[in-house]
């Protein structure tokens, strides 16, 4: 709901705004994009398509050591900056993404700020993560450059400045 929000404040269509109340609906479900296309529509099942990072999950995770359990993550990771960095700037997906990484993004540094005002140990709050701490560190910087490669709206402007910030509390973690 927080996603599809931050795309209805920024200028977003009511189709980006379903396929950001529906964009990690494939990767978390065993929805697949032809399911979508069935019950929403060609527009909305093709964002939410777009916003995924990997369409085939894995059934053996629990078998991977954890060197193949990073490698793996690592792996969805590049690919997926790959597709997002071809994306053309009119790409109706591109605000849902951009909204979605703000919303993770912001969350995990109210987390961050959280633990250091109580005085916790960001390593427990870290390791929560699905990859170490410079491999987070690494994703975020990425996606921010990426992201900011793009030609926004003036409407979405204020969500990439939102992104910066938060990337920089991430990162100083």
């Amino acid at each position: 709901m927080g996603v599809s929000a931050l795309v209805v404040e920024h200028g977003g269509s009511e189709i980006q705004a379903a396929g950001a109340l529906l964009h990690d609906v494939i990767e978390d479900t065993s929805m697949t994009h032809h399911h979508l296309v069935i019950l929403v529509g060609q527009p909305v099942a093709d964002i939410v398509l777009a916003c995924t990072d990997s369409t085939e999950r894995r059934h053996d995770e629990h078998l991977m050591t954890p060197e193949e359990r990073l490698a793996d993550w690592r792996d969805r990771k590049e690919k997926y900056l790959a597709k997002l960095a071809a994306k053309a700037d009119t790409e109706p997906s591109l605000l849902v993404v951009l909204a979605d990484k703000v919303h993770n993004g912001e969350q995990t540094a109210r987390d961050i700020e959280r633990c250091r005002a109580e005085g916790r140990n960001l390593n427990d709050f870290l390791s929560m993560f699905n990859a170490p701490r410079d491999q987070q560190h690494w994703w975020y910087g990425e996606l921010l450059a990426k992201l900011s490669s793009k030609t926004w709206p003036a409407e979405a402007q204020q969500l990439l400045a939102r992104f910066t910030r938060a990337v920089a509390t991430i990162q100083s973690a």
